[in-house]
């Protein structure tokens, strides 16, 4: 029986192989290099968000909102909600009256079906001048565990739409990722760069804005968050919160919370 002769190939073959073996190892170690490189980048930094902001600015002419300037004196008030010479609208559909929690009650509201919501002090963006950072914000609830319901996008925030708002006062209450689906989230600020004294802008559905200057910024254990972070009335106030820490699939949520409280801007 005849056996299969095995090919001797010359050193000048054998050099090609090579060569086609290193190229194509290289290749691959380059894409993933790359692919590496992105993946820091998109977690790390807003550069893909803004470098897509740049090319729908300018190629597609789409028209994005810009910071307004912080007031130097005293802001302007929004309109009185009870001016008869400048009526607003209110609250469309069935609402959940605001609870009143004790502290070591879990707050378990009812479930109200969701429709479109309208209500002129409806934040519905938020700005953070000294960061350059613009982020829309959409109206949330409860979810079916009774805890405050998220947006799911790393650029946009949550109002809970039972807590207060800037121009009838109590606790407007805004909740954002900071991260969300390995992307660095918008309110990474809060949690990496603001600092007490920093300015805060929340523009209103009826176009108006309202101006806060952070007043502290804390971290909890999710489970040890004071009562009055998420107490809808009192004095009138700004809270931001954000997540901590990396994700626990058993409690289903990262296990600390980044919190800054803002006061209203008086111009004092």
């Amino acid at each position: 029986m005849d056996k299969k002769k095995r090919k001797v190939y010359t050193p000048a073959e054998k050099r090609r192989r090579n060569r086609r073996h290193n190229a194509i190892v290289t290749s691959i170690a380059v894409v993933l290099m790359l692919a590496g490189i992105i993946i820091i980048v998109s977690d790390t930094t807003f550069f893909f968000d803004d470098a897509g902001r740049w090319i729908r600015r300018n190629i597609f002419g789409e028209v994005f909102e810009t910071i307004p300037p912080f007031p130097t004196g005293s802001p302007s008030k929004p309109s009185d909600p009870d001016d008869p010479n400048n009526p607003h609208v209110g609250p469309q559909g069935s609402l959940v009256p605001r609870p009143t929690f004790s502290p070591d009650e879990t707050p378990l509201p009812e479930n109200v079906t969701e429709e479109p919501f309208i209500y002129d002090y409806a934040p519905e963006c938020v700005y953070f001048p000294q960061y350059d950072i613009t982020c829309p914000v959409d109206p949330v609830g409860y979810n079916w565990r009774g805890e405050m319901a998220t947006v799911r996008s790393p650029f946009r925030a949550g109002w809970l739409k039972y807590s207060g708002d800037p121009v009838t006062g109590g606790n407007v209450i805004l909740a954002g990722h900071n991260r969300y689906s390995g992307k660095l989230g918008y309110f990474s600020v809060v949690k990496d760069k603001l600092q007490p004294g920093d300015q805060v802008i929340v523009k209103m559905q009826n176009g108006e804005y309202a101006y806060y200057i952070v007043e502290s910024i804390n971290q909890y254990h999710y489970q040890h968050v004071p009562w009055e972070v998420m107490q809808h009335d009192g004095e009138s106030r700004l809270t931001l919160i954000t997540c901590l820490g990396d994700f626990s699939s058993s409690a289903g949520t990262s296990m600390h919370r980044v919190v800054a409280v803002c006061r209203p801007y008086t111009g004092e």
